[in-house]
């Protein structure tokens, strides 16, 4: 059963109530009402309302949930999907409040509040979760490179949580967009010179040889059978490589994303593009699309390279931003890390931020920054070091991320 509170504010002159569930299938009623909130907040689709139902179903055990939702009058004016979890590292251990979908995948996020309403839900939250939870660290993370209130909210927690508080934000990584052209071609005009000849030599190796380039969008009947030969394009390349790819790296990872991709697709927001040269399958892009913008999470590349002139990169990107045309879409979030292949496609790199909230009190903030220390040294020798370093020279070959690394990681100070 959902807990659902009602409450006057009475923080501000904003006269807001709120409601509080503790779980989604309560909310069913509401989630065209959710969506087109988040749509018009510009939040990521990794906050909708069924993406966040599936994370939490694969990946909310041994968390508590709560989501807020404030309302002014009849209208909407924050969704915050937050869980308390408790995290032990030997016999430290810290209680953390996050945002629902903020792991288990390199995605960024923000934070679905109106701006004018900023100050006034965060006095009403920051009151709320001190009665509702004990915890040590809020963290809203990883935000995305655009959203734009992050500064604010820091300033809202500093008036609602006063001196007792630590705020800080923190930037320690970058993800690329993409501006969408009028056409094909002013995309290509808006690159640097190597750029333009590359694709130019690309696209003249396929007039040359008369290739005949096709693609195709998964749909209701095909999407099992499309979504297959996705997954096992990509994980053949990566285990050629030596490396698990997506699906093997992240736990649960196949299994989300089958679930969640055939969902979206019944709301008209998947875009798993597969590519053909003549009647060959040469590549996918796994794109979803929420409200204007394109989330391209995932590529595939076949290895059978039918002309080795022919950068692939160049097709699939061409078929991205023609798709995007036709659904309106003018701005395409290609993920988290620096790939300077993407710089060169024309992406421009937006910092990612973290805030994080923590007590001052002692001694409480004695356990918390020596969790942050351990963390922080952990992620060093698992990631930078083993993963990265000593395990691919003894030959070892790397496997699914570590749960616990996982969970604990965004933390590390």
């Amino acid at each position: 059963m959902a807990e659902c509170d009602s409450a006057k504010n009475l923080f501000g002159e904003q006269n807001l109530q709120l409601q509080i569930y503790d779980d989604f299938e309560s909310l069913r009623n509401m989630q065209s009402e959710w969506d087109a909130f988040m749509e018009a907040v510009d939040a990521e689709i990794f906050l909708s309302f069924d993406w966040c139902r599936i994370w939490w179903k694969y990946y909310g055990k041994k968390r508590k949930l709560a989501v807020f939702i404030f309302r002014d009058g009849n209208n909407i004016c924050a969704i915050l999907p937050l869980f308390l979890e408790k995290i032990w590292l030997g016999p430290i251990f810290v209680r953390a409040i996050r945002i629902v979908g903020s792991d288990y995948m390199p995605v960024t996020l923000s934070v679905p509040v109106k701006k004018d309403f900023v100050d006034t839900v965060v006095r009403m939250l920051a009151h709320e979760i001190k009665m509702r939870w004990r915890w040590d660290i809020f963290y809203l993370g990883a935000l995305s490179g655009r959203y734009a209130l992050t500064d604010q909210l820091a300033h809202a927690f500093e008036q609602a949580l006063g001196n007792a508080y630590h705020i800080e934000v923190k930037s320690n990584d970058v993800q690329t967009y993409f501006q969408v052209a009028e056409s094909w071609e002013k995309q290509v005009a808006g690159l640097a010179q190597n750029a333009k000849k590359n694709v130019r030599k690309t696209y003249r190796e396929i007039n040359d040889n008369k290739i005949r380039i096709s693609s195709s969008l998964a749909s209701n009947v095909d999407i099992l059978e499309m979504f297959n030969k996705f997954v096992k394009m990509h994980q053949n390349h990566w285990e050629k490589l030596g490396m698990p790819g997506h699906f093997q790296a992240w736990p649960a990872s196949f299994d989300f994303h089958h679930e969640v991709a055939k969902i979206q697709l019944k709301h008209d927001r998947l875009r798993l593009i597969e590519t053909k040269f003549d009647d060959q399958i040469v590549g996918y892009v796994y794109i979803y699309k929420f409200n204007n913008t394109y989330y391209a999470f995932l590529n595939a590349r076949s290895e059978d390279k039918i002309n080795p002139r022919i950068d692939y990169k160049w097709i699939d990107f061409k078929q991205m931003i023609e798709n995007a045309l036709k659904d309106g879409v003018n701005c395409i979030d290609a993920m988290r890390g620096r790939y300077e292949y993407k710089l060169l496609m024309g992406g421009q790199y937006f910092p990612i931020r973290n805030l994080f909230i923590y007590s001052e009190k002692l001694p409480n903030l004695m356990r918390i920054k020596l969790f942050q220390s351990f963390a922080w040294f952990l992620d060093v020798c698992y990631s930078k070091l083993w993963n990265a370093r000593i395990g691919p020279r003894l030959g070892v070959r790397r496997k699914a991320f570590w749960n616990h690394w996982i969970r604990f990681h965004p933390l590390a100070h």
